[in-house]
């Protein structure tokens, strides 16, 4: 299937859906500023235990960049599906930014080894776009403590290849608390190098979520940080610079097993701002 006929099927309708209506899903309540293209839609930080199984989503998204940038626009499906100790997950994303487009697909799973430990491995790659990456992977070992097993800590790892030159390698650490019904807590920071030369260039999250499954998630994410590089053409790059975003997303449950998904986002560096929203329809099964 061609990039064009891919837009007309997929991304028109949904964004005509999403606006007489009226992201990505609950994983980009936790994106945060990030070397590896974080400018991106590519999901820079694991997605909170909270995520749903069992489902499927569609969506579109649209936002809009400050310094003559342009506008982003775009489609993703994905799927979530759990069996035993396992949790299957897949996307395809297609995508335009800086006059460019190309579709992301990517696929993992989570495993269970018991009641206290689970890890997670998600690997990606794209077809065109230079914006994508080459190919990425994300790994994740996560540990729940206390009692009621409502602090989750969280150690990772990341490898990025963009489709220029630059390799990005990173480590994750962050923690999850869930207070009874309805708070939940998240932190993260990644420790990120990126080459060529060697840069280090740390980012983090913050984020609050109020609500119960079946019926509303809300959440409120702030990401700050460094960035190495972001590539906005076949040629160009900005880098070295610092980032701030906020996302707030509102999952909400307006049947039994289906709902919508809308997410709010800013994001501010000294070359532009951007800001724009997702939407998207799920259903469980």
């Amino acid at each position: 299937m061609t990039l064009h006929r891919f837009r007309k099927i997929v991304i028109t309708p949904i964004l005509i859906l999403a606006f007489a209506t009226g992201a990505r899903a609950q994983q980009d309540s936790t994106t945060a500023p990030s070397s590896q293209q974080s400018g991106t839609d590519v999901p820079a930080v694991p997605p909170p235990e909270k995520t749903l199984t069992n489902f499927v989503e569609v969506g579109g998204s649209y936002r809009q960049l400050s310094n003559n940038f342009g506008d982003w626009s775009g489609g993703y499906a994905r799927g979530v599906f759990a069996t035993g100790k396992n949790v299957w997950n897949g996307e395809i994303n297609g995508q335009r930014e800086f006059g460019d487009e190309g579709v992301y697909m990517a696929a993992g799973d989570t495993y269970s080894f018991n009641q206290s430990w689970y890890a997670s491995l998600t690997l990606g790659s794209s077809v065109s776009g230079f914006f994508w990456p080459r190919f990425r992977a994300d790994a994740f070992v996560n540990h729940k403590l206390k009692s009621r097993k409502q602090l989750i800590t969280t150690l990772g790892y990341g490898y990025y290849a963009s489709k220029d030159v630059h390799r990005d390698q990173s480590i994750f650490l962050g923690s999850a608390y869930y207070f009874q019904k309805p708070w939940i807590i998240e932190d993260g920071i990644r420790f990120n190098v990126s080459n060529p030369g060697f840069v280090f260039s740390p980012a983090g999250f913050v984020a609050v979520t109020e609500g119960t499954n079946k019926h509303r998630y809300v959440t409120v994410n702030a990401g700050f940080g460094e960035e190495a590089y972001q590539i906005v053409g076949p040629s160009t790059v900005l880098t070295r610079f610092e980032s701030q975003n906020l996302t707030i997303t509102w999952r909400q449950w307006t049947g039994r097993n289906w709902g919508f998904n809308f997410v709010s986002e800013y994001y501010h560096s000294h070359f532009y701002q951007r800001g724009g929203v997702s939407f998207g329809l799920f259903k469980e099964f």
